[in-house]
């Protein structure tokens, strides 16, 4: 029987580049979360933004990072108190029950007390669009409701108090460090969004010409929304299952426009939003219970 010989090397080669095209390029942008503590991990390349409900305005840490495209991980060390935290996020499949919810990524987080937590992520640089395979409303046609300028001078009035949020010095895990960049089309979402005094929970960037927006009415009821960045066209609006609870994460601020009260309750934490003449455009809200 003749023999057979390999090229070692070629074989070694080959197994290289098919481990390197299992995964994809992983990005450097990742927004994270975990139940039962409840935690928020916002990593953008060396900034990180570090949550919870005891301290939801959260705290900005820095730190290193490496990426290893080709076992779909990304690891993440930064100072964190009195020792570091590190996270190892994995290109793996993660399922939120709480919520019902299915993230790209899963994520392993070390702190200092020896304490290890588990949780799910997407990326803010390239977001998954679970629970998008409902049938999609379009509702391009429905023309915007006309606010009632009374009651609007009169929640102003009210809320007139209020300190000023500033934008730029959120954390990164804060999605309303981008509000003005994302306005538009938050405000085209919350127009479309059925049912009464729609509020944003969320809003990313998914490309150049695409923001993302999850919007939630006064029914608890959540949504989906697709819009252009200019907010001219809403491309998609997909209810999403179960009730609205946990769909900002249970840390992100909630914005409410200037039409509308904030969400109501000694929990909350207000932040007028005012823009660059000075005008009101609405309000911030975190939950700190």
């Amino acid at each position: 029987m003749p023999s057979i010989t390999f090229p070692t090397a070629s074989i070694l080669s080959c197994a290289i580049m098919l481990a390197s095209a299992a995964h994809a390029s992983m990005p450097s942008e990742f927004k994270c979360n975990g139940n039962e503590p409840f935690w928020g991990l916002a990593i953008d390349s060396e900034n990180a933004g570090w949550a919870t409900p005891e301290e939801p305005a959260g705290q900005t840490l820095e730190g290193t990072f490496q990426r290893l495209d080709y076992a779909g991980l990304f690891a993440w060390r930064g100072k964190f108190g009195e020792g570091d935290l590190v996270a190892f996020v994995t290109h793996q499949p993660c399922s939120d029950t709480m919520v019902d919810r299915d993230y790209p990524y899963s994520v392993s987080l070390s702190l200092p007390d020896g304490s290890v937590l588990l949780g799910c992520c997407d990326s803010t640089s390239d977001p998954s669009t679970e629970s998008w395979s409902e049938s999609r409303v379009d509702s391009t046609d429905e023309p915007l409701i006309e606010e009632d300028q009374a009651l609007i001078e009169e929640i102003d009035a009210d809320l007139a108090g209020l300190p000023i949020a500033v934008l730029d010095e959120k954390p990164p895990g804060d999605w309303s460090k981008r509000l003005f960049d994302l306005l538009p089309a938050i405000e085209s979402c919350l127009a479309q969004t059925p049912g009464t005094a729609a509020k944003a929970v969320k809003a990313w960037s998914i490309d150049d010409q695409r923001v993302g927006v999850r919007t939630v009415n006064s029914q608890a009821a959540g949504f989906e929304c697709v819009a252009t960045r200019q907010g001219s066209v809403v491309r998609a609006l997909t209810p999403l299952k179960g009730p609205a609870i946990g769909l900002h994460d249970g840390w992100s601020p909630i914005f409410t426009p200037r039409s509308r009260r904030p969400p109501a309750g000694e929990c909350y934490q207000h932040e007028r939003i005012v823009g660059a003449s000075g005008e009101l455009i609405g309000w911030l809200s975190y939950d700190t219970c």
